[in-house]
């Protein structure tokens, strides 16, 4: 697997002047919400897709007077934190249909550059919860619905009252791996032409972060590393991966594409890369750009 942002998409920053940083927005994730006077801001899902102003310049939540007249055929609603303060739902919707004007659904991926990287945990976060909460409606037992459980992040059967069902969270690696002041990147089936990323992989079952990184290695380019380095992780809402992000650098082997999901892999210089993920959003541009600049 290889680590898509979009081609041509970046995200919105703040700059670190005062005037910016008094913009930003500030997300606290919770599951219990508290008593608060402060009116709530919501975030409205209709499968994959987010209704957004598409004449605004950056997405941002509605308001609770948005709300009222959205006419919204709502399926769910869940607390998912505070944004700024002010309690944040994400609301489930049966149908794209609404009477808010000016908006509509759109891909959350086809967002991202009208997203400040600032909301971009937040809606993370009602993406994945959303999926979850409409993908577990009954029991995998006995096949009653399930409710939401009161205390935590969870679903339960009251009927035969089998195991909590929590948030599936897929944990996932992604690497760069490098060779002096060379960069490996792979250029998966699916990606236009000239885009190209790090590598990316699912962990299995009973195996360790590092040992998938250099499993997944191995199979999609052929090579050995060394060196493993953890750099941070990432939440990704593609349905639900954390995405753990890694240095390895290059120990042996020569470059040989499965061509099941890459077609193209090559080491780079600074001065001759590809397209590549731009830093912000995807963890896979800033272990690009973070080694790009140790190296100047």
């Amino acid at each position: 697997m290889v680590c898509l942002y979009q081609l041509g998409a970046r995200p919105r920053k703040f700059l670190n002047t005062a005037e910016d940083i008094l913009l930003m927005n500030i997300f606290t994730p919770g599951n219990l919400i508290d008593d608060s006077n402060i009116e709530s801001k919501y975030f409205i899902i209709f499968k994959s897709k987010l209704l957004h102003f598409f004449k605004e310049s950056s997405v941002r939540p509605f308001t609770e007077d948005e709300m009222k007249w959205a006419g919204l055929n709502e399926q769910s609603r869940h607390f998912i934190g505070y944004l700024n303060g002010a309690p944040l739902y994400a609301v489930s919707v049966i149908d794209n249909q609404t009477l808010i004007p000016d908006t509509k659904y759109t891909d959350l991926r086809s967002l991202f550059p009208v997203i400040n990287m600032d909301l971009f945990e937040a809606l993370s976060r009602a993406f994945q919860i959303v999926t979850w909460s409409d993908s577990n409606k009954y029991c995998g037992v006995c096949g009653e619905k399930l409710q939401e459980d009161n205390k935590e992040r969870a679903m339960k059967c009251t009927t035969c009252m089998a195991p909590l069902v929590y948030p599936r969270i897929s944990p996932c690696i992604i690497t760069l791996i490098y060779n002096k002041e060379s960069i490996l990147l792979a250029h998966n089936k699916n990606f236009p032409t000239n885009l190209y990323s790090t590598i990316a992989g699912f962990i299995e079952a009973g195996e360790s972060a590092e040992d998938c990184l250099k499993r997944e290695v191995k199979e999609e380019v052929g090579i050995d590393v060394k060196n493993i380095e953890y750099f941070k992780s990432q939440s990704w809402p593609f349905p639900g991966q954390l995405m753990l992000g890694y240095f390895a650098e290059y120990e042996s082997g020569e470059i040989s594409p499965d061509n099941f999901e890459i077609d193209d892999a090559q080491w780079f210089e600074k001065n001759n890369l590809p397209n590549v993920p731009p830093p912000g959003i995807s963890i896979s541009g800033d272990l690009i750009e973070y080694f790009l600049n140790k190296i100047k």
